[in-house]
């Protein structure tokens, strides 16, 4: 696995340019739209490769499982671990998390059960295909302080840049791995993470889903949802059972979610689009 900590300038639908440190996947690694995705089966010895092409120095972590080393701005490092069980998992940046996070050090990694069977865990739920849906937002003060390599005011945060996997609306829709695209009957896995420090509701037209689990821990006897709550810095698996046709919107709850510095709708707006 390999994958690079870059800088850059996203520009956003309303026209506002927005400096970034994100992780970018490297030497072929796979993506899910902008982020670096990883996946392997529990209990497999991984090899990762990171270089840092930032101006600050990162600490790649994967929460709950291995920190990897300290690596200088413009410098390198391998490490090693073990797969842990499997689930969902937030890779993330050790060096200021509460900062970093939300400037786009943030990527995914799914751990897969050892029977080899499309389930979220051993004997756990059934799936026919899967989605990686990881939220983040930003308050573009805080990336203006990042862009002059200077710690924003931590007492202030007022996130006005939303996302999701990377890209925002209407990008969202036009990335094939990021819209949610089903057949009617099908059993679909949907992998919801947070990187952000607001907490999202995100809230689905047409469909009502069931959570199986949060922060890779079995949920039993909850009630089937329309609005599933992603708290900063977790994960939850939903399982979306495809019971009708057509399009829907899945959102965030609040409404500023759903903009770019407050123009609408372009923020983390999704669609199912099922047939």
């Amino acid at each position: 696995w390999a994958m690079e900590a870059k800088e850059l300038n996203d520009t956003f639908p309303n026209g506002d340019t927005v400096h970034f440190y994100r992780y970018q996947g490297a030497l072929g690694s796979e993506t899910r739209g902008r982020l670096p995705f990883f996946q392997a089966t529990e209990g497999s010895a991984v090899v990762m490769g990171v270089r840092n092409s930032t101006r600050i120095p990162i600490q790649p972590q994967i929460a709950g499982v291995v920190t990897g080393p300290r690596i200088r701005a413009g410098g390198q490092a391998l490490f090693t671990f073990t797969m842990p069980a499997a689930g969902t998992y937030l890779v993330s940046n050790a060096q200021v998390p509460q900062v970093t996070g939300t400037l786009g050090l943030n990527a995914v990694m799914v751990s897969r059960p050892s029977s080899g069977n499309q389930e979220v865990w051993n004997g756990g739920p059934s799936f026919d295909r899967e989605y990686i849906l990881h939220y983040s937002d930003s308050d573009s003060r805080w990336n203006v302080d990042a862009a002059n390599v200077t710690l924003p005011n931590l007492a202030t945060y007022q996130p006005n840049f939303f996302t999701l996997n990377g890209l925002s609306y209407p990008d969202i829709v036009s990335d094939p791995d990021t819209r949610i695209a089903c057949n009617l009957g099908e059993r679909v896995l949907l992998r919801m993470s947070n990187s952000g420090l607001m907490r999202q509701s995100i809230h689905f037209h047409g469909y009502h889903v069931e959570v199986v689990s949060r922060n890779n821990q079995p949920v039993t006897n909850f009630p089937m949802k329309d609005t599933v709550e992603v708290a900063s810095g977790t994960t939850v698996e939903l399982i979306l059972d495809v019971n009708q046709t057509g399009s829907y919107p899945v959102h965030p709850h609040s409404l500023t979610a759903v903009t770019a510095n407050g123009l609408y709708p372009y923020g983390a707006l999704n669609l199912i689009v099922a047939s």
